[in-house]
This record gives structure tokens, C-alpha cells and sequence, in this order.
């Protein structure tokens, strides 16, 4: 019985005490988050345990996201250092396809004028000048000259070295198909 009465006694006062925490939360300013936490509890051990925990991670949070912006300096800085760089590189690139297609442009004008002069030649001559020229060029002149040109000149070349540049011939003409 007497432990029923204290029961009712507490319940009707739990209404009268939170009235009174209440009127208190709105009459004082709110401290910063810390004194926030502690109103009222300073002497309670175990808030005090969670205020300290809460201010050490408060303190990581700002860290990590201090580390955050840091990194997203960096990578902004890097992302502007690899534009310039894909910039300089992409100039560079049409540089050398400029140099490599007026390459390709002379050397096909070059053998254009040999094509000329061999076709002018006689077959006896022109072979003995290409049979002493490399096969991939030699075979080159060959395949661009008249067929009958062409053959009158694979005529007067040695049989073997004639073989040689047929074969360089038909491998030229397999791999541009």
C-alpha cells in the first residue's frame, strides 16, 4: 500500500515537473551545443561522459570535413592540370598527323617521279637499277608502273630476285585490300 501511494504521488507530480522544465527551456537564451547538453545536468556523470564524446566526434566531423574540402581543392587543381595537359597534347597529335600525311604526300610524289623516269628507261637498264634498290621500294616501283612496262622490266631481272619482288608484290597487294 504504501508503495501504491508514493506511485500515484510521483505520477501527479511528473506533469508539474515538466511545466516547469518547460518554462525554463523558453524564459533562457540557448547556450552554444555544449552548454546546451549540460543545462541542468553538470552534475549528472554520465551527460558529462556523452557531452566529452559528442564534442570529440563534433571535433573529427569538422576534421573530416576540413580533409574534404582540402581533396576537392586538389582535384579541381588536378582536373585543370590534366585539361591543360589533353589541351597540349591533342595540339601535338594533329602536329604530327600534319607531319605524317605531307610525309606520306612527299614520299608518294617521289615515287610518282621514279615511276616516270623507269617507264622512260629501257627494260634492260631499269632492271639492273632496280634489281640494286631494297625489295619493299623496288616492289613499290613495280606495282605502280605499266603492266607492260612492268613486265618487260621482271624479264630482264635475275629469276630469283624477280621472285623476291613478286612476293613482296603480292603481299603488298593483300595487306592495302
Amino acid at each position: 500500500m504504501p508503495r501504491l501511494f508514493g506511485l500515484l504521488l510521483l505520477a501527479g507530480m511528473l506533469p508539474v515537473a515538466a511545466l516547469s522544465l518547460s518554462s525554463e527551456t523558453t524564459e533562457q537564451p540557448v547556450p552554444e551545443a555544449g552548454g546546451a547538453l549540460l543545462a541542468g545536468c553538470g552534475d549528472v556523470p554520465e551527460v558529462v561522459a556523452l557531452v566529452h564524446e559528442l564534442r570529440i566526434r563534433e571535433a573529427r566531423i569538422h576534421q573530416a570535413l576540413g580533409d574534404l574540402d582540402r581533396r576537392r581543392v586538389e582535384i579541381t587543381a588536378a582536373r585543370e592540370t590534366l585539361k591543360a595537359e589533353l589541351t597540349r597534347l591533342k595540339a601535338a597529335s594533329d602536329g604530327v598527323a600534319r607531319s605524317r600525311s605531307h610525309r606520306d604526300e612527299t614520299k608518294q610524289d617521289d615515287i610518282a617521279r621514279m615511276v616516270a623516269i623507269y617507264e622512260s628507261m629501257k627494260p634492260k637498264d631499269a632492271a639492273k637499277v632496280i634489281s640494286g634498290l631494297p625489295e619493299t621500294y623496288s616492289a613499290e616501283i613495280l606495282m605502280r608502273l605499266s603492266p607492260e612496262t612492268g613486265a618487260r622490266i621482271m624479264a630482264a631481272i635475275d629469276p630469283q630476285r624477280a621472285a623476291i619482288l613478286t612476293t613482296y608484290m603480292g603481299a603488298r597487294s593483300v595487306t592495302t585490300q
